[in-house]
């Protein structure tokens, strides 16, 4: 589709719709470590570990060399589009990330995942994921965004959704894990606030959200009755196609979140030529309303990295930082994760370098709304940016580059 592009000589101001996807489980160099132009298998910046070796030699004593390199997952010669999950949750995640020291992923991973442990250091190519290089190459890709928490999708995603999981316990926290208390949490949500102040939003999901929407977990909303705007756009499941269908309507609010369905959530051992089908249905679909395109900024990430191998040391606080740790460990940053941001002012195949996180994402909503997240903490204010320095306001793109197709094909081989 082609869309009528912005003015010249923009700004902020011009973007009137913030729309938010966040896919499933993949870290940033097992999508885009062999990318050109951003910081992955080729960083000459590469941490040294204590061996004297590149943080790529993965000590492993289960291996006769000693070590074990990022490997290619070929999607065409095997049934590596469904490798299996490993395991994200708190405790492996800190030992493989081993105090900042990155060198403990194979003794972590072979003891949590067993003889699955060593797919951690697995990656795809351009070949496996076509549509996810053709995008982050098409707009622009952040190849400094780390996932928020050591830890799994639901800490993750409160995040996204609340700037916090609540680390002091002071409303049903911490969430370390998958599980929320039998009354759910009762800090404030950001969706809660945008309806206080006003701003139009909406949570679109389907019947299957697979566990996504953390706004299940909370009690006001678990509370909320048909009728009620926190039920009606903020828990009610829709039909398939429901977004799709108001983008090219023109009935998209000023803020959108989108959860994913389970098969296309990208999440191992889920495809990510599914997740791709369904991503590329999103974009297609503003990019076929010219109005719409031309005031809206289209957020894909992924909320963790599963444990999957990335080399970059995450942006951790110092002990003592207030509202950072849990169980004297820090809360994150977590492992990089893959982020790219569609838009018309973020045409042209860039890597914005700048450190981000998911509060990194609320930020820029208050940039756009005015709407302030008070759960964001100070660390993290002063560590991640709003990702406006990932946009060119003054030169945005006439329409939107051609993409390929949907990867429907790569189900079919």
């Amino acid at each position: 589709a082609v869309a009528a592009g912005p003015r010249h000589g923009g700004s902020l101001d011009d973007v009137e719709h913030v729309v938010m996807l966040m896919q499933e489980n993949r870290s940033f160099d097992h999508y885009f470590g062999t990318m050109r132009g951003v910081r992955g298998f080729n960083d000459p910046r590469a941490q040294r570990l204590s061996t004297g070796k590149s943080v790529f030699y993965q000590p492993d004593d289960v291996n006769p060399d000693g070590y074990t390199l990022p490997f290619h997952l070929d999607t065409h010669s095997t049934s590596a589009q469904a490798i299996p999950s490993t395991s994200h949750a708190w405790s492996v995640q800190h030992e493989a990330w081993n105090n900042g020291k990155m060198d403990n992923w194979l003794p972590a991973h072979r003891k949590a995942d067993g003889k699955n442990g060593p797919y951690v250091m697995g990656f795809y190519t351009r070949e496996d994921i076509p549509f996810q290089f053709a995008l982050a190459e098409a707009f622009t890709v952040c190849d400094n965004y780390f996932c928020s928490v050591f830890g799994p999708t639901w800490p993750n995603r409160m995040y996204w959704m609340t700037g916090t999981l609540d680390p002091n316990g002071e409303h049903g926290g911490p969430i370390l894990n998958n599980t929320a208390p039998a009354g759910g949490y009762t800090w404030t949500t950001y969706a809660e606030r945008l309806e206080a102040a006003g701003v139009s939003w909406k949570v679109y999901q389907e019947d299957d959200d697979y566990g996504c929407n953390m706004l299940e977990n909370f009690a006001n909303f678990r509370n909320a009755k048909p009728g009620d705007p926190l039920y009606e756009k903020g828990v009610r499941p829709q039909p398939t196609g429901t977004f799709e269908a108001d983008a090219r309507a023109g009935k998209l609010p000023t803020v959108s979140w989108i959860i994913c369905t389970s098969e296309q959530s990208e999440h191992p051992d889920y495809l990510p030529a599914a997740g791709a089908d369904y991503v590329a249905s999103k974009i297609e679909a503003i990019a076929s309303n010219p109005e719409l395109w031309r005031k809206t900024a289209f957020i894909l990430n992924y909320d963790e990295n599963d444990g999957l191998f990335d080399h970059v040391v995450p942006p951790t606080p110092r002990p003592g930082t207030p509202d950072e740790f849990v169980q004297g460990l820090p809360v994150g940053g977590g492992f990089r994760v893959p982020c790219v941001i569609v838009s018309p002012w973020t045409v042209g195949g860039y890597a914005a370098g700048e450190a981000f996180d998911h509060t990194s994402v609320l930020q820029f909503l208050e940039r756009v709304t005015g709407v302030r997240e008070p759960n964001i903490s100070q660390w993290r204010r002063r560590t991640f940016g709003d990702l406006t320095s990932a946009f060119g306001f003054r030169s945005p793109a006439p329409r939107p580059p051609h993409l390929p197709e949907d990867t429907a094909e790569q189900l079919e081989e």
